[in-house]
């Protein structure tokens, strides 16, 4: 098979798995939230119709974006980093503290999470820093101003706080720095770094110890800490093979929280069960694939650094956010 004709297989699956994990997303979202609903007397489309607005969103997105000239990227990445730095810091201001994090704004009918336009904006910018001045050899080149930004950006969101998004925004540039060529011996020392400060935050604040020592051992505080772990196991373990059938689960009903967003794979699990799982992986391990094809092949092939980079970056950032989530419900590492 030629080449281009690779290339085209790939980006079609990328928007096939794009487009089937969305449609899959909204009968998971109105399996999980509509008997809670019903049986809370509200409307059992609720979530339904907030997440189709944003369905139809990210498609006309995706489609904006397909036609646009990745090269304008770099000029777009200096205001980008403000906006996102401006309100990563509002969002510590203004917005209502929800299960004791400030996360979201508030845009109406809409909500906002200023830390996932943090991700794009690092990404943008980095790739822009690395096709203009190349890979940093030293730690003393890779904190000025790389790492400066990372750190400015890493401390806001942990202020939230919110250390599962500091994880996949220092592991997402980790990624970028890789296929950009920094040094191995650079990456290990900045790796340190990062892994001591990561622990440094996890320790200084109880209620992150709790939660790290609750994930190791969920079963040791069933009924507090580790209530939302144990009833994701119960739930994917009562699935067994084949599941219960779609919308038969009841660990969503008053035992999982947040069954809509955090624990969905734990309502698959229940009414899909292993098969229902293990497609989902599949899907993602095949956008993992493809994504990163196209993206080594721009590396490579076709493109400066930087937008090889970028969009190694952007494929490694949404993974990273699907594994985390799959990491913490099914407790397999």
């Amino acid at each position: 098979m030629k080449a281009g004709s690779r290339g085209q297989l790939e980006q079609r699956l990328l928007v096939l798995v794009t487009l089937a994990l969305v449609a899959f997303g909204l009968v998971m979202v109105y399996s999980a939230t509509s008997a809670a609903a019903a049986l809370g007397k509200g409307d059992p489309v609720t979530f339904l119709k907030r997440q189709g607005v944003y369905a139809l969103a990210g498609v006309a997105l995706m489609l904006l974006a397909s036609r646009f000239d990745h090269r304008r990227l770099r000029q777009l990445a200096p205001p980008l980093v403000l906006a996102a730095l401006g309100l990563c810091a509002a969002v510590l201001v203004v917005a209502p503290e929800i299960n004791g994090a400030k996360r979201w704004l508030d845009l109406g009918p809409a909500s906002f999470q200023p830390s996932e336009l943090a991700k794009l904006a690092l990404l943008v910018w980095a790739a822009a820093y690395l096709a203009r001045k190349g890979p940093p050899q030293t730690l003393g080149e890779l904190w000025r101003p790389i790492g400066m930004l990372t750190s400015l950006f890493a401390g806001l969101i942990l202020f939230e706080p919110d250390l599962g998004t500091t994880v996949a925004l220092i592991l997402m540039l980790a990624g970028m720095l890789v296929v950009a060529g920094v040094p191995g011996r650079t990456l290990a020392g900045a790796g340190t770094l990062a892994t001591v400060a990561g622990l440094a935050a996890i320790w200084i604040e109880p209620y992150r110890r709790e939660r790290v020592f609750s994930f190791l051992d969920p079963w040791a505080d069933a009924e507090n800490a580790g209530f939302q772990s144990v009833q994701a196991i119960i739930g994917i373990g009562s699935g067994g093979l084949t599941g219960k059938g779609l919308g038969e689960g009841v660990q969503k009903i008053n035992y999982l929280p947040e069954q809509q967003t955090d624990m969905i794979l734990a309502v698959i699990g229940e009414e899909l069960g292993l098969i229902g799982v293990t497609a989902v992986i599949a899907a993602f391990a095949a956008f993992a694939f493809a994504g990163f094809t196209v993206a080594l092949r721009l590396l490579h092939h076709l493109e400066p650094v930087g937008v090889g980079a970028r969009s190694l970056g952007e494929c490694l950032s949404l993974q990273l956010k699907a594994l985390l989530a799959q990491y913490v419900v099914k407790k397999i590492a």
